[in-house]
């Protein structure tokens, strides 16, 4: 926590804010916010009313008092609404902050009526509890009534709640919020609906953890019913492609043709989750005999590490892992038959996209690598190679981030799956000769001729293998 906050918890008080999501905002990071949204622009068209701003979890109030002082320095005044689901935080509001403040929980919205402005707020901002739903500690225990998937964050709900506050015309909301909203699946809706009704004004990112919310985070700014540029389409990866360094690849989406298709009409994409985990427990061990269990930490570009690399799985250390084939009930037997066929096993959570080419159908996924199986058995191992080739290049690795930049657990990685892998375009020329290379173990000739299948542009190509080279070199080191 940043130092100057002068918030000191105790190791319990910091397990209750956990549950919560109830994080202190960095004052610099306050700052930066306010600074953004609330401009000369923003409080001359207001100069003849007070503008009215909320802070839906206002915590002790920070953000509503840096907007009254920035308001205030440019000769306007405000209105100034916290609400906070905690008394004790609003009991450290002083009174004579000018803050009214109301003791609920933003989300449930009973509290509104007595204090929305006629048109909406001015100003919705602040820093929202980071709630996952992957946790039992801080699932809502269903499906969020805002929109999104069942795994969309609190944040995300409080994002369309901010939506759900604001003047349409012409009013600004500001978050600060995990880096994850930017590209999670489940939080797309929520991200469609805001780009139909605004547009990003300002974001910053830094790529670190600002505070101890435990998360990598960004903080977004949009204004309503003010629509220019491209519309994002509910997809904010650019707030970390752009400032990463990622190339924009044009010729990925436009000189692909229709004809050509996408990934997933080649092959099944799938991932095994929780069922397939516990029941290959009881049959995995460094065995004389089966077939090889492959983490994501065995994976790097066109190259399996299985028996050079040692493997964590459920909490155990393994040399070289397999699966005793005899020990599966019948069920993960069923699920072990169908898995044992030419296939592409995808990594997770990873810089750049590594795949690679299982042609004979020998290894097992572990959880949660992705696998790609391909459609037609008949030319299964050619459609494996094609595929594994695809996926080992500058193009389809830059394609993958500016569709999931900003969900890895780290600022460095995104979080891999079947369904945004089955929506990679496919390139239109040949692949022959990056097969060849891939197979040969030449992992840069291959992602170089799959890029000029791709049809890349020179500086394109350039930008591209510059970037991915990176990654790929520090892969190259980590062996």
């Amino acid at each position: 926590m940043d130092p100057d906050l002068a918030d000191t918890v105790g190791a319990g008080a910091s397990a209750d804010r956990k549950q919560r999501g109830a994080w202190f905002t960095p004052r610099h990071l306050v700052s930066s916010v306010v600074e953004a949204v609330v401009d000369d622009d923003f409080v001359e068209a207001r100069r003849n009313r007070p503008i009215s701003v909320i802070d839906p979890a206002c915590g002790d109030g920070r953000f509503l008092v840096a907007v009254r002082a920035a308001i205030e320095r440019r000769g306007g005044s405000a209105r100034l609404i916290g609400v906070d689901i905690d008394a004790s935080t609003l009991d450290s509001i002083e009174s004579t902050a000018g803050i009214d403040t109301v003791c609920a929980d933003a989300l449930s919205t009973g509290w509104l009526d007595s204090v929305q402005p006629e048109g909406g707020f001015d100003l919705v901002i602040g820093n929202p509890p980071y709630l996952s739903q992957m946790a039992a500690a801080t699932t809502r225990g269903g499906s969020s009534g805002r929109g999104g998937g069942p795994y969309m964050d609190a944040a995300a709900e409080f994002l369309a709640l901010g939506m759900e506050l604001v003047d349409p015309e012409g009013g600004r909301l500001a978050y600060v919020l995990p880096q994850s909203i930017l590209s999670a699946q489940d939080a797309g809706e929520v991200r469609r609906r805001i780009d139909e009704r605004s547009t990003m004004i300002w974001s910053t990112w830094t790529g670190e953890r600002d505070f101890d919310a435990q998360v990598v985070t960004c903080a977004l700014a949009f204004e309503f019913g003010r629509r220019f540029g491209d519309a994002n389409d509910g997809n904010w990866s650019h707030v970390v492609t752009e400032r990463s360094g990622v190339p924009a690849l044009a010729s990925v989406f436009e000189r692909t043709t229709s004809e050509a298709g996408s990934l997933g009409d080649r092959v099944r994409l799938n991932a095994n989750f929780r069922d397939e985990y516990y029941g290959m427990i009881p049959a995995v061990g460094d065995h004389a005999s089966g077939p090889p269990l492959i983490t994501s930490g065995l994976i790097d570009p066109g190259r399996c590490l299985w028996g050079e690399r040692p493997v964590r799985f459920a909490k155990q250390r393994f040399t070289a892992p397999r699966l005793d084939l005899a020990a599966l009930d019948d069920k993960m037997s069923r699920w072990a038959e169908q898995r044992l066929v030419p296939k592409v096993l995808i990594a997770n959570q990873t810089p750049i996209l590594e795949a690679v080419c299982d042609p004979n159908g020998d290894w097992l996924p572990g959880v949660p690598v992705v696998a790609a199986y391909p459609h037609d058995a008949n030319s299964a191992v050619a459609t494996a190679w094609e595929v594994a080739a695809v996926l080992t290049s500058p193009a389809a690795s830059t394609w993958a981030w500016h569709q999931r930049g900003g969900t890895g657990l780290g600022p460095t990685a995104i979080r891999v799956g079947p369904t945004m892998l089955a929506e990679l375009p496919w390139p239109d020329g040949p692949l022959d000769a990056a097969i060849d290379a891939l197979r040969s173990g030449d992992v840069e000739r291959c992602g170089a001729l799959v890029d000029a299948a791709y049809g890349l542009s020179a500086p394109e190509q350039e930008s591209a293998m510059g970037w991915w080279q990176v990654s790929l070199d520090r892969i190259g080191r980590r062996n």
